[in-house]
């Protein structure tokens, strides 16, 4: 039996729909949208390893670990298929959960992301946050990353 130490908030009965959130987001992301779905659905809204409430167990990062440990959070909740909504970095983990669990997803909806390869400039500036979180840390970074988002 898998066993998550995903932190997440469970809304709401009938099938599953897991929304799943952003780079530098957690799982209140989503708080707007819950009472749209939780009459009609079975919502969970999972903080990934490393944000929000949930830890981080290993290094390096990938999709594909976010991923298992959505599958892993779906398991303990006996859920055998959802449909994944996924914001930006979000997208790319259901895009790696349905590569990894296809008979698991019904359906999947993406904001602001992409099935795409990342062109080559946004694999440089990828590079270059990772340079420097890698110098000065998660909080100056998003310190810097989240406040022009609302400029």
């Amino acid at each position: 039996m898998a066993i998550s130490t995903l932190k997440y908030k469970s809304a709401g009965r009938g099938p599953a729909v897991v929304f799943i959130h952003g780079f530098c987001e957690e799982k209140s992301l989503w708080k707007d949208f819950l009472h749209h779905f939780q009459n009609d659905y079975h919502v969970i809204t999972p903080d990934l390893p490393g944000f929000g409430a949930s830890p981080l167990n290993t290094s390096p990062v990938s999709m594909e670990y976010f991923a298992n440990e959505v599958r892993n959070l779906l398991k303990d909740l006996s859920i055998k298929e959802c449909v994944l909504i996924g914001h930006s970095l979000g997208g790319y983990v259901a895009l790696a959960f349905a590569e990894k669990y296809p008979e698991m997803l019904k359906g999947m909806g993406l904001f602001h992301s992409t099935a795409f390869e990342d062109s080559p400039e946004k694999k440089e500036n990828r590079n270059k946050t990772i340079q420097f979180i890698e110098k000065n840390g998660v909080a100056p970074f998003a310190d810097s990353f989240v406040e022009p988002l609302f400029l």
